[in-house]
């Protein structure tokens, strides 16, 4: 069997938002999706047993958690982390019920997130701080499956259905336009992806999925997702 392309998992999310036949109510609470955790994004919950979520994003982003002392920005971003949580990465994790000990506030209230996407947030916030002297404003982070229903009813195509965004797998932010449009966009887009972020390919102009520079995500999380269904486990 020729095992499906690399942008097969990354884009199902902007296949599901962009389907014509849209749920009811009832519908989109009670669709049969299978909501077990990816393979690949079990595994990395599982290394991040016992981390800190700094050990864990390290883990997840370079493979070696112990090679380098932490800078300044990520020990500064576990420091703000573990006053809200204690920033465990535990598993497995279900697609919009993720538990309280799996999430992290994120800078501004109400949203959160998994915790090592977290900790990568905080240190791509502390650096467009440094350079803006603001916080880059969030529309939206985790959302749990009731959320995602009604984000799904209210929105149409805009919003996958639950059980299907990244959203619940607590690794997407959404942005409001301060942060991703003007020079403060032109930077993010620029750094973000080397604080473990970026806007997926499919949200870009000319990408298979509805234009949304608002949506970013955290890449190794995302990636775990791809790996898994390139290898055929669930996705």
């Amino acid at each position: 069997m020729v095992a499906a392309p690399a942008w097969v998992a990354v884009s199902a999310e902007a296949k599901a938002r962009t389907a014509e036949d849209l749920p009811t109510t009832l519908e989109a609470l009670a669709a049969p999706v299978d909501l077990s955790p990816p393979q690949a994004l079990a595994a990395m919950a599982d290394r991040g047993r016992g981390q800190t979520s700094r050990d864990a994003f390290r883990d997840s982003s370079s493979g070696n958690p112990t090679a380098a002392s932490p800078d300044p920005a990520t020990a500064a971003a576990e420091q703000r982390v573990a006053t809200t949580c204690s920033g465990v990465v535990k598993g497995p994790q279900i697609n919009g019920r993720l538990t309280v000990e799996d999430l992290c506030d994120l800078w501004q209230p109400p949203y959160k997130d998994r915790a090592d996407a977290v900790v990568s947030a905080f240190t791509l916030n502390d650096a467009f701080e440094q350079r803006f002297g603001r916080a880059m404003c969030l529309t939206s982070g985790y959302r749990n499956l009731e959320e995602q229903a009604a984000l799904r009813i209210t929105r149409g195509g805009l919003a996958a259905p639950p059980g299907t965004s990244n959203h619940g797998w607590g690794l997407a932010i959404d942005f409001c336009p301060s942060t991703y449009t003007g020079t403060a966009g032109a930077w993010l887009k620029k750094n973000g992806p080397t604080y473990g972020w970026d806007n997926p390919s499919w949200a870009r102009p000319g990408g298979v999925g509805p234009y949304e520079p608002w949506h970013w995500e955290f890449v190794a999380g995302v990636k775990a997702l791809a790996g898994a269904a390139q290898g055929g486990g669930e996705s």
